[in-house]
């Protein structure tokens, strides 16, 4: 409901009296808003910025946990306090002291390169399996189709599947055995 209807209707307790509603439409809403800018105007001049904030369960939890802490009277109190303490922080010599001497990491380009070398070999050699595994589908389905046109098997060209298979097994070992060097060295591991 607007600010502008709620001045117009009266509540349920009003209506049952006709006197009050009269007395309520008799007020019009800019005398009314007129008169409470008045109170608030002499009893301080407004300096305050109002600001307002949606929270979870959770955030409103640890705010009556920091209301607790603190001794604030209020959640508002709290907020106001929490800031005051947290800009005291910030503001602090020492805290920017301390922050402005926290260590920088420092790159080194070499490994970086490094690295970066050793991921493209990584990827070239795991696209060359990929592609001879490939190829040897291929030629697996070509002798098939003979072998069932003709009835007969061409022992060359199984063997020569069989060779290709045992290489990429070699080729694959082989990356293992890297992949578990690199990953022993590594800090991050999982």
């Amino acid at each position: 409901m607007s600010v502008a209807k709620s001045w117009e209707r009266p509540t349920l307790a009003e209506a049952d009296t006709p006197q009050v509603v009269a007395e309520s439409s008799a007020v019009s809403r800019g005398a009314a808003a007129s008169e409470r800018a008045d109170e608030r105007s002499s009893a301080r001049p407004v300096k305050d910025v109002v600001i307002t904030v949606r929270m979870t369960a959770d955030d409103a939890d640890d705010l009556a946990f920091v209301e607790a802490e603190l001794g604030a009277a209020s959640g508002p109190d709290a907020i106001r306090e929490a800031i005051r303490h947290i800009a005291a922080t910030l503001r602090d010599e020492s805290y920017r002291s301390a922050k402005a001497q926290r260590p920088v990491a420092v790159v080194d380009e070499a490994l970086l390169t490094e690295v970066r070398d050793a991921v493209r070999d990584l990827t070239t050699s795991y696209n060359e399996r990929t592609r001879e595994l490939h190829f040897i589908g291929h030629n697996w389905n070509q002798i098939a189709k003979v072998a069932n046109a003709t009835g007969k098997v061409d022992t060359d060209a199984l063997l020569g599947v069989e060779r290709a298979l045992v290489e990429i097994r070699r080729q694959m070992t082989a990356d293992a055995e890297r992949d578990a060097k690199v990953l022993a060295v590594l800090p991050f591991q999982s």
